[in-house]
């Protein structure tokens, strides 16, 4: 078990802070990940509207 430091410079270059770092922007890339994901089914969805109303105006 590794014990955190009160030396800063010491505690910024450290394995904990680095394991600690790497899962907070771990998360973040997975949250902007889905959210994007989430917009472009939106997206799609709102396209497929769009093709079924133009080839309802063409008929």
């Amino acid at each position: 078990m590794m014990i955190a430091t009160f030396n800063l410079e010491t505690a910024r270059n450290g394995d904990v802070y680095r394991a600690a770092r790497l899962a907070m922007l771990t998360q973040q890339v997975m949250r902007h990940i889905e959210r994007t994901d989430a917009s472009a089914q939106k997206v799609e969805q709102v396209l497929a509207t769009l093709a079924e109303a133009n080839a309802l105006v063409r008929r």
